[in-house]
């Protein structure tokens, strides 16, 4: 019960960046009716099987009426809001698949996905509310323009938030894969790669506070990593 626990609390650790830069964009941009169908529909692929009859409604119904309006109103806004609900559901999806990962592998990728996806409709969701644009149709601009890419920066306790969660990925993957890799790839390996993520991920915590952290942080992250390997190296 108690590793239950502790293993569920790494794991909110893990995903408390993402979720809050999806809650942020979410609070900025305006939620219509079909935004959310969109959204929904996609995310209803993870219910449990007796839910399954839910998915197929769930998914075509919004997607023919949203064509049908288009075709016989000629108004594209609600296939757009419907897009941008596709959008917008994929850091969730990214997160759920994080919590379902059956392996190390997966667990990384999963983790990478879905800070990298969360940033990404962040990006979206600042420049639709600041010019006005439809989330879908700002994603577009998104990628043709550099300019638009580069004008968005998160808020800087984004950065702090980041380091814990990775710190809480490393715990986490130690308790739940440490012996089996330890067995397979031998304790340098592990150690040192520990050693400088951990490092890396306490510098980041550290520059929010102090100038100095870029020199500090090559310093610790080097001497971390070269104890533990010469460490395991001595002791073998």
């Amino acid at each position: 019960m108690r590793a239950r626990l502790v293993e569920t609390s790494l794991m909110a650790g893990i995903l408390l960046t993402p979720l809050l830069l999806n809650l942020d964009y979410l609070a900025r941009i305006s939620l219509t009716p079909f935004l959310i169908l969109g959204c929904l529909s996609l995310l209803s692929t993870y219910l449990p099987a007796k839910y399954q009859h839910l998915i197929i409604p769930l998914i075509y119904l919004p997607a023919i009426t949203s064509l049908v309006i288009l075709v016989l109103e000629r108004i594209p806004q609600y296939i757009i809001d419907l897009a941008s609900g596709y959008l917008i559901s994929i850091p969730f999806i990214s997160m759920i698949g994080l919590i379902k990962s059956p392996n190390l592998r997966t667990t990384v990728i999963s983790y990478i996905t879905s800070l990298t996806s969360s940033y990404l409709v962040w990006v979206i969701a600042i420049e639709s509310t600041e010019h006005g644009g439809q989330l879908f149709l700002s994603l577009i601009n998104v990628f043709i323009s550099r300019e638009a890419w580069e004008r968005p920066q998160p808020p800087q306790i984004f950065a702090a938030l980041t380091a814990f969660s990775s710190i809480a990925l490393v715990i986490y993957l130690w308790r739940s894969y440490g012996a089996v890799f330890r067995r397979e790839q031998g304790d340098a390996l592990l150690l040192s790669a520990t050693a400088a993520s951990l490092a890396v991920a306490s510098v980041v915590l550290y520059s929010l506070f102090y100038d100095d952290s870029v020199a500090l942080g090559l310093i610790i992250a080097a001497s971390l990593t070269l104890a533990a390997t010469l460490k395991v190296g001595v002791l073998k």
